[in-house]
């Protein structure tokens, strides 16, 4: 090879490694440099659940974001005594990096909890989600959203759609490990996570333009019977077991949120014209 035609070789190298890291580093890329994931459940929080009720997961709300598939904004909403930087240091991340345009927010924070959400009253926290899908709406140009529930983020989607006209801002909403029917039990305390009053955890009728994906695990031990984070079947109902996907899974309730097993599911269960694999690994066991 001629010293000449070296030459140009490496300015044509170099040519495309700084047009890919411009492409990077252009605003709302959907596909920027990859953003930190852990699937550390205790770095997670011990690194996030102190700071600042404002502090977005990585991947999470970039204002100026465009799905490059055309698919709905997502908007996480964490579990009780959560913030979204600790609920979301995993799922936020891995679905930024699959390109979709993610949007977190901390709702449901009690005069008393400080930095700490899902602790007030749940229909003034729906109230708050309402705002917050109001932004990402006019933010994005989307008419609609697909909503990720965890724990008691999934009664507070529900609960958003019962708002007057809401339900027609929402395709999907996933729940994982979501108390959804009857009474949840940890322990002695009856629907202790989520509660609507004593006796009754039903967050209203469900839509029948939404899709409702629903996520559990036979070894949950906050949202318990897990029977309880099922739906009654519908035509507009999925429920999944996690053991019914990979049979040795012992993923507890707090797990479910940082699981590759279960973020294959949930991409599977937004984009199912475009299923990724979904591998069996070892999860956090509470």
């Amino acid at each position: 090879m001629s010293a000449m035609h070296l030459i140009r070789s490496g300015l044509v190298a170099a040519a495309s490694a700084i047009a890919a890291a411009c492409l990077s580093l252009a605003p709302g890329a959907a596909h920027a440099a990859p953003f930190p994931v852990t699937t550390d459940v205790n770095k997670a929080i011990a690194e996030h659940y102190l700071g600042p009720a404002t502090e977005s997961p990585a991947g999470s709300n970039r204002w100026d974001c465009r799905d490059a598939q055309g698919r709905d904004p997502v908007i996480l909403l964490h579990a009780t005594a959560m913030n979204q930087s600790a609920n979301w240091a995993y799922l936020a991340p891995t679905l930024a990096n699959a390109g979709y345009c993610v949007f977190s927010t901390t709702y449901g924070q009690a005069s008393w909890s400080g930095n700490t959400g899902g602790m007030g009253n749940k229909e003034r926290a729906a109230e708050h989600v309402a705002a917050f899908l109001d932004r990402v709406l006019a933010a994005t140009g989307a008419s609609k959203v697909d909503l990720i529930g965890h724990s008691q983020g999934g009664a507070i989607a529900q609960l958003l759609t019962q708002l007057p006209g809401r339900a027609d801002h929402v395709d999907t909403i996933v729940s994982l490990s979501a108390t959804h029917q009857e009474t949840s039990r940890v322990g002695s305390i009856t629907d202790r996570l989520p509660v609507r009053a004593p006796g009754e955890a039903d967050w209203g009728p469900r839509h029948p333009s939404i899709r409702y994906v629903n996520f559990a695990t036979r070894f949950d031990r906050i949202s318990t019977p897990y029977q309880v984070t099922l739906m009654t079947p519908g035509p507009n109902v999925e429920n999944t077991l996690i053991q019914d996907v990979c049979p040795a899974s012992r993923i507890g309730h707090v797990g479910m949120a940082y699981s590759p097993t279960v973020a294959a599911l949930v991409r599977n269960a937004l984009d199912p014209e475009h299923p990724v694999p979904v591998v069996c690994g070892s999860d956090y066991p509470l």
